[in-house]
């Protein structure tokens, strides 16, 4: 529930400036520093009951009014709580346990989203929507309930560098969220189906375990060990999520290995703040105070710097995910993939400060393995549900005209809300063959999450032709219900953000022809910019015969800057297409015929036709 709330979290922080989302960021990191007042004025079961229960409320919250930025806020903030007062229910539990647990939970969110393709059930209406998000809060509602009637588990008298293993679940949630857990990701990045990504996801957690379950962690891990894992871990991270990654077979070898080497950091770095108190001898009792607060002997415990800890590893999840959300829209001075490895580092430094420390394991039992392996088989039902709901792609035939729409998705983010659906009515309304689409996104934290170019091809009836720009997960994207000839894609690097464009070869009755999408740079000052990136079309094009180029062009008709499209290249902006202030465009090669041309905000639709 913690990932999916930050989900839909930063979708809502990403329409935000920079000033507005960093302090509300900043609030929501806040809140969980409140751990230490509330064990102390009502206990630790109160600090659960907030913590936790705050969560589900605002779960519950979002799904009634959908998430907005003061939804968003409050559930970050109650959820980073919540992320304190697990180590007081989990107390007693081993560090392999806790892991246990937290990878199993992301496992069964993982599988809800491919049942839902991918679009989170908080942003949606029906009946199934409700049931998962009644079902998820009263499932925990129990468990809390459950909780807070046990007695209270003493805490360990543990040092600040023991108690620090406490802000491990931070990195590791952050590294869940954008890569690890995410199955959009390892789709747009591995250039594959969106079914595949999920069994190379699962495939991952299901390992991972294993690994634990069998009991092959060793008893005390030398902190240079623990260092070396989250090196690894940072270079496999940074090497594929951020603007200049790798992308195709690698990140399924990195993706599957880094799972597992998260899931073992984070078991030895939470080791110690699970550990229990002391134990109380009869004829002690009379004299101890035993809370969450005092300790054995009535002096004060050391439980309120394990919520430090915790709190601390709450600012980590959002100093890594805020700004690499933002990154689309206002471009890091450095290169993002720093934040990705960044979090990998600090898992492991993180874990370096737990190793050889307490806190027991479980024997060794392959056995275990075994059955943790095969248990996670029932979660390819959500990959089962993904399957059997695909519709047919549509066979629009191989006529003459051809009906294209233009359209910059901006992230499906409609009125505050991520309603792809709404998309989806607008261009099904113009009955289009060819679909040119701008800012989308394939797991992109700024949509929620969501594979939208894969969503909108599986409501469409079409196929999908991706081109990457900013990075993997944001880009353009090319629906058709025509046959696909060829296709292609590049990146424009230009200025401080990276654009790109996507391309395919259509088949038509009189020809192919070739239709092109992209998006410019809108920046007022980014005249320059706009004019290369146009060089840079009309270069990778080579005057091939009927093509259409269309997209956003971040510059209104007449501009100076987009006469590069124009000026002696053999390309033409077509007419009806230059509405005033109207920053899209649709432009075709000498030998294509345009007619029936439709405008709507932000959607520009054609029926075109190559020329005998």
């Amino acid at each position: 529930m913690l990932a999916e709330t930050l989900r839909f979290s930063l979708a809502e922080f990403s329409g935000l400036g920079v000033g507005a989302a960093a302090g509300l960021g900043l609030l929501a990191a806040a809140i969980p520093f409140l751990a230490p007042l509330i064990r102390s004025a009502a206990g630790p079961r109160a600090l659960m009951a907030v913590g936790v229960g705050g969560l589900l409320a605002a779960r519950l919250a979002a799904q009634i009014l959908g998430p907005d930025v003061a939804i968003a806020v409050a559930g970050t903030g109650l959820g980073l709580l919540a992320l304190t007062s697990l180590y007081e229910g989990s107390r007693g539990l081993s560090g392999v346990g806790f892991t246990i647990a937290a990878t199993a939970g992301l496992a069964v969110d993982t599988s809800v989203r491919m049942a839902f393709g991918t679009w989170d059930p908080v942003w949606r209406s029906g009946v199934a929507p409700w049931a998962v998000c009644l079902l998820t809060v009263a499932l925990g509602g129990v468990a809390l309930f459950r909780e807070v009637s046990s007695g209270a588990v003493p805490a360990p008298r543990i040092s600040w560098r023991d108690a620090l293993g406490a802000a491990a679940l931070g990195p590791f949630l952050a590294l869940q969220v954008l890569v690890l857990s995410s199955p959009p990701f390892v789709a747009s990045s591995g250039w594959l189906s969106l079914t595949v990504a999920h069994l190379v996801v699962l495939a991952g957690q299901a390992l991972a375990l294993g690994f634990l379950a069998s009991g092959l962690a060793v008893r005390a891990v030398p902190g240079g060990l623990a260092v070396l894992g989250g090196t690894l871990l940072g270079v496999c991270a940074g090497s594929v999520a951020g603007s200049y990654a790798l992308t195709g077979k690698a990140v399924v070898f990195a993706v599957i290995p880094a799972q597992v080497l998260a899931a073992w950091l984070l078991a030895v770095a939470c080791r110690s703040p699970l550990r229990r108190g002391r134990f109380i001898v009869p004829e002690q009792r009379e004299n101890a105070q035993v809370s969450g607060v005092y300790g054995v002997f009535g002096r004060p415990q050391s439980a309120w710097r394990i919520d430090i800890g915790a709190a601390i590893g709450g600012i980590a999840v959002l100093v890594i995910l805020l700004p690499y959300t933002l990154n689309t829209v206002h471009p890091l001075p450095f290169p993002n993939n720093a934040l990705t490895a960044l979090a990998g580092i600090l898992l492991g430094l993180l874990a370096a400060i737990g190793a050889a420390r307490g806190g027991p394991l479980p024997a060794r039992a392959p056995q275990r393995a075994v059955a943790a392996i095969a248990g996670s088989l029932a979660l390819l039902g959500g990959t089962a549900v993904f399957v059997v709901t695909e519709p047919a792609v549509r066979n629009a035939g191989s006529g003459a005209d051809l009906r294209i729409v233009s359209l910059n998705l901006e992230q499906a983010m409609h009125g505050g809300r991520l309603d792809p659906e709404a998309y989806a009515r607008r261009i099904l309304a113009q009955d289009p063959d060819v679909v040119l689409l701008q800012e989308v996104g394939r797991g992109a934290t700024s949509s929620g999450g969501a594979d939208l170019g894969v969503w909108l091809s599986r409501r469409l009836g079409m196929s999908l032709v991706w081109g990457p720009a900013t990075d993997a997960q944001y880009g353009n994207a090319i629906l058709t219900s025509r046959g696909v000839m060829a296709s292609g894609t590049s990146r424009v690097i230009t200025g401080d953000q990276i654009r790109g464009y996507a391309w395919a070869r259509i088949i038509v009755r009189n020809g192919p022809v070739d239709v092109w999408t992209t998006r410019f740079a809108d920046g007022p000052g980014d005249a320059a910019i706009r004019a290369t990136e146009g060089a840079a079309i009309v270069r990778d094009w080579s005057n091939a015969p009927h093509t259409v180029v269309a997209g956003d062009l971040g510059a209104q008709p007449g501009s100076d800057e987009l006469s590069t499209l124009t000026d002696g290249t053999g390309l033409r902006r077509v007419s009806g297409t230059t509405e005033r202030g109207r920053t899209d465009g649709l432009f075709g090669s000498l030998d294509m015929l345009f007619s029936d041309v439709t405008l709507e905000p932000g959607l520009l639709a054609i029926t075109a036709k190559a020329a005998r």
